[in-house]
């Protein structure tokens, strides 16, 4: 395949108990399997941050013929690895094995599939697992500005929550509240199996056939009528499908904001701009990806180059852009160099960010930014695991497995003017939040 040809996008296909799936054969000795879920924290309930989270662990703990940890055991026996991931639009499990195992796993996911086994012992588990994961980016010293960036960064969807919940919200859940959520949400319906690497096409349709054919949606379900208990609340779960509450919304940040924090255990000051930024469908997403690569694609983007190497006034610099189903932020943050404090660092990251607006764009700059995202986007053809990442995340994002090929074919024709008139458009002319993180200052609403 050539390097600067995209992978041919294949349909997915429809079992009859309406489970899509999608397979892409990658050269090598090792196999993928990704089930995706359209379901992630922007469907959690009010009041049940997280439920969307708990239940992918209790799904992923045990089935009818899997007890707790023994999918884990038969995975790491096979010599492979498996993983569960919550997003705030999906919820993923995934598991990557050698190629002679595939059948292996295809049946032990089918089986998670069509029999989990919601009791209290699954439950548990899934809390605990729940509860580490959380716990586990606030022991970075700047995950208070982290989160700052997704409450404050979005205005009203429930993106501003995250997806892997609160687990003091979810305590008191019980059995019969996981049950009707993963009724509700979880069906073969708004799910995608995705298999990658090297496997014979034929058998693989066999199997698939064989294994997942058969499984049946869950009916949705009302939970229990029974009294509850201190140590067990069943709660009102709704049973909408999912595609009901697809039209989440946005608000639009009116004006711009400066936000004050402090951070107790980082060593260096830092600071964030977030601007919002369309969902990730949206027909403006190619040249977003562009302006991005220009400004923090790589360690050679305008932002590093004059701020980092140049000026020296961050010691690390990131930009990110986040784009999700419904919404999405650019995120440009920063860590201050020694001896520099919040407000200039932003003011200066500002400055830079803005700059794209007004200098033009090279041939050599705009040159090795399309290079730097055609790297990335072929990247994912790589090695099995990858390519069944970014095919089960962009169907469950976009609606649409094939979009960053599409992407790509879209951003290579556009130019440097296109980027610059965008720019001046929808970051010079858009309100942006400041967030100023300096070490012990006090927090609040700047002047």
């Amino acid at each position: 395949m050539s390097a600067s040809t995209p992978a041919p996008t294949l349909e997915p296909q429809r079992l009859p108990n309406g489970l899509l799936w999608l397979a892409r054969p990658v050269p090598g000795t090792q196999a993928a399997v990704r089930i995706v879920y359209r379901c992630g924290g922007r469907d959690d309930p009010t009041g049940l941050s997280g439920l969307s989270h708990l239940t992918l662990r209790t799904l992923a703990a045990a089935s009818r013929n899997l007890e707790p940890g023994q999918f884990q055991r038969l995975i790491a026996s096979a010599g492979g690895r498996s993983r569960v991931e919550i997003d705030e639009d999906f919820a993923a499990l995934q598991t990557v094995v050698p190629a002679h195992q595939l059948e292996r796993v295809l049946w032990a996911e089918a089986e998670r599939m069509s029999n989990p086994r919601f009791d209290a012992t699954a439950l548990t588990f899934a809390r605990q697992q729940l509860r580490q994961a959380v716990q586990e980016p606030l022991l970075h010293p700047y995950a208070r500005l982290d989160l700052a960036v997704q409450r404050h960064g979005y205005l009203t969807h429930p993106y501003q929550r995250g997806a892997l919940g609160d687990p003091d919200q979810l305590k008191d859940v019980d059995v019969d509240t996981v049950r009707a959520f993963h009724a509700a949400r979880f069906g073969c319906d708004r799910a995608l199996l995705v298999v990658t690497g090297a496997f014979d096409e034929g058998a693989l349709a066999r199997w698939v056939q064989h294994y997942f054919g058969s499984i049946r949606t869950p009916m949705p379900m009302m939970t229990s009528s029974a009294p509850s208990t201190p140590a067990s609340t069943s709660a009102n779960v709704s049973t909408a499908p999912a595609d009901a509450v697809s039209e989440l919304r946005e608000s639009r940040r009116p004006q711009s904001q400066t936000l004050k924090l402090s951070l107790v255990r980082a060593p260096l000051p830092a600071a964030a701009l977030v601007w919002q930024v369309p969902r990730a469908d949206d027909p403006s997403t190619p040249t977003w990806l562009l302006a991005h690569a220009l400004l923090g694609l790589g360690r050679s983007g305008r932002l590093i180059d004059t701020l980092v190497d140049e000026k020296a006034l961050a010691h690390q610099l990131s930009l990110s852009l986040d784009q999700h189903r419904d919404a999405g932020l650019l995120v440009a943050q920063a860590l201050a160099a020694h001896g520099q404090t919040a407000a200039p660092l932003a003011q200066a990251l500002l400055q830079e960010t803005l700059r794209l607006a007004d200098e033009p764009v090279t041939d050599e700059e705009l040159d090795k930014a399309k290079a730097l995202l055609r790297r990335q986007t072929l990247a994912a053809e790589w090695t099995a695991d990858r390519l069944a990442t970014a095919l089960g995340t962009a169907w469950a994002v976009r609606g649409d497995a094939g979009a960053p090929a599409k992407d790509m074919a879209a951003w290579s024709k556009l130019s440097g003017a296109d980027v610059q008139q965008f720019w001046r458009k929808q970051i010079v002319q858009a309100p942006v939040l400041t967030l100023l993180a300096d070490i012990g200052a006090a927090a609040g609403v700047a002047a």
